[in-house]
């Protein structure tokens, strides 16, 4: 998704058209923010009776149940695709992130920062509106990632960046505990949204 000028948003649902567009903006050293629909994190509790039960305020569409399960593993295939052609596009000078205080990113390297869409309920439509939902909470919510994200786990495994390892996109193992920032936008999107 991406937004040309102030009210008219652009997208596609091609997902090597939105590779290709993410690398062109990351080798002309611009960072971007890639949304996901679907988990891009879970819980490891530390006691047995604490498993299989969804992350704090998921509410009825828990990560656990079987249409989140099936989500975050096609979420977790498709993410992997994607940042592996990213990764082989010869830009190795891209930074992977996912923690809130990353974006805004700074001057320098360009980053590619990856967060969850929880686009559900009410907020909910086509798979394009959802995506310029998402978009726009983001967005609107950019500064203040931390306190936007009201989502957490206990002991998360960063899907995300199992992902990233496996692209070659990261290698730091340590990103495999930690959360991602997740926007759970309540109100839809009704702007134009060009398709590509």
């Amino acid at each position: 998704m991406e937004r040309n000028d102030a009210t008219t948003l652009t997208g596609s649902s091609d997902i090597e058209k939105l590779v290709e567009a993410i690398v062109r903006d990351l080798l002309d050293r611009r960072s971007v923010a890639l949304g996901f629909e679907a988990p891009l994190f879970i819980p490891i509790p530390l006691k047995a009776s604490r498993l299989c039960y969804g992350r704090d305020n998921e509410g009825s569409r828990s990560f656990a149940a079987p249409a989140g399960l099936t989500v975050a593993t096609l979420g977790l295939h498709q993410a992997a695709w994607i940042l592996r052609r990213i990764a082989d596009s010869h830009a190795g000078f891209i930074r992977f992130q996912t923690e809130a205080q990353s974006w805004p990113p700074t001057e320098g390297e360009p980053i590619l920062f990856c967060w969850e869409a929880f686009v559900s309920g009410k907020a909910h439509g086509t798979h394009l509106q959802d995506a310029a939902t998402a978009a726009m909470a983001f967005l609107s919510a950019e500064h203040d990632l931390g306190n936007a994200t009201t989502i957490r786990a206990e002991r998360p495994l960063s899907l995300i960046a199992v992902a990233a390892l496996w692209s070659g996109l990261e290698s730091q193992i340590e990103t495999l505990h930690h959360a991602t920032v997740v926007i759970r936008p309540h109100e839809p999107f009704l702007g134009p949204v060009r398709v590509l």
